[in-house]
């Protein structure tokens, strides 16, 4: 049975107002008393009224533009294709509501990256996604964007001195220790044991996420083997030193923070006894985890994080509700057991 459609004049007897109350309450105009707004939303509340989304945007007559600043493709690193496929997907279904998606897409530079977002601020858009993956150099340029009063969904890294509308990604530091209570677990515990914690192809100065990994990671072993040596490294892009095999010697176990652990393949080949422990379901990490080279994977979706950002910044354009601050999501962890489940 199809649910009963509520039209204004239902709501306004319902509430016993006006039909020019209820649609300055549903289209939040403002000029509504304290007690006929109660009134209204008791209403709207007890009937789960959803307004008819596609008429108000042909009211409207103006499309809602979301600008999205994320990283371009790059073989190495199908982890932005994968949130940009989500991005995309949900982009889809919006077009009927008046909803165009803008795409500024950077190189991993900081140059590139402050060029997009200026040219994103040039479009005035109605919200913006952005992935800062560069931050501190750019305050000013973030504060510009702040105060053009656009709504701002932050995905992958949370920048808590902006005032953005919505965060979709993990809690890191409960990244970092979930993946030291397993390194703790899958490691052959001897006197002098080392971890390395290996950021791949991002550079950690400007990488607030990964530090975050890094810090929880440090955190669980200080408290429960604090003997144990923990050296990071870190490689901002996808090209190793000669010096590999040194850098790598003599450890028990790698904690990789990005997804791009499949780099260290042609090491991992040679030193099957490593524990690995790296992050999301991309193809060549995939095949590592089937293989043995990587033994634990932390799915982050990209892909549903994409999606979950468009659908809150739209939802707060459309409805003009208030969206949640922070939307985290489950960190998976993916074993060659249960992979098959996640392909």
């Amino acid at each position: 049975m199809q649910p009963k459609k509520y039209t204004l004049e239902d709501i306004a007897k319902l509430a016993q107002v006006s039909r020019g109350t209820v649609d300055r309450v549903v289209n939040n105009r403002g000029n509504v008393s304290a007690k006929a707004r109660e009134k209204v939303e008791k209403v709207l509340k007890e009937i789960d009224y959803k307004p008819n989304l596609i008429a108000r945007s042909l009211k409207r007559h103006k499309d809602l533009t979301i600008a999205v600043v994320i990283p371009k493709h790059n073989e190495q690193d199908i982890y932005w294709d994968q949130c940009a496929q989500g991005i995309a997907e949900a982009g889809k279904k919006l077009t009927q509501f008046g909803i165009m998606l803008n795409y500024f897409r950077y190189q991993k530079s900081k140059e590139s990256f402050e060029k997009m977002l200026k040219e994103a601020m040039l479009l005035d858009p109605s919200a913006i996604l952005i992935a800062p993956i560069f931050y501190e150099e750019l305050k000013a340029l973030f504060s510009q964007v702040e105060k053009k009063g656009i709504p701002i969904g932050l995905i992958n890294t949370p920048i808590e001195e902006i005032d953005h509308t919505t965060f979709v990604g993990q809690d890191y530091k409960m990244s970092g220790r979930l993946a030291a209570q397993l390194m703790d677990h899958i490691i052959e515990h001897r006197p002098r044991q080392k971890i390395l914690i290996a950021h791949l192809g991002v550079d950690t100065d400007h990488a607030i996420h990964l530090r975050d990994k890094e810090s929880g990671f440090k955190a669980y072993f200080s408290e429960r083997n604090p003997d144990l040596e923990i050296e990071a490294v870190s490689f901002g892009s996808d090209n190793f030193p000669e010096s590999l095999e040194s850098i790598f010697s003599e450890i028990a176990g790698i904690y990789v923070t990005t997804s791009k652990t499949h780099l260290l393949s042609a090491y991992l080949n040679e030193n099957s006894n490593i524990k690995v422990i790296g992050y999301d379901l991309v193809p060549k990490n995939i095949a590592q985890l089937q293989q043995g080279n990587i033994n634990i994977l932390l799915n982050q979706n990209p892909k549903m994080q994409g999606d979950a950002c468009i659908s809150l910044l739209s939802e707060q354009l459309l409805y003009n509700n208030v969206v949640p601050k922070k939307k985290l999501f489950p960190i998976d962890i993916v074993m060659t057991e249960n992979l098959e489940s996640y392909l």
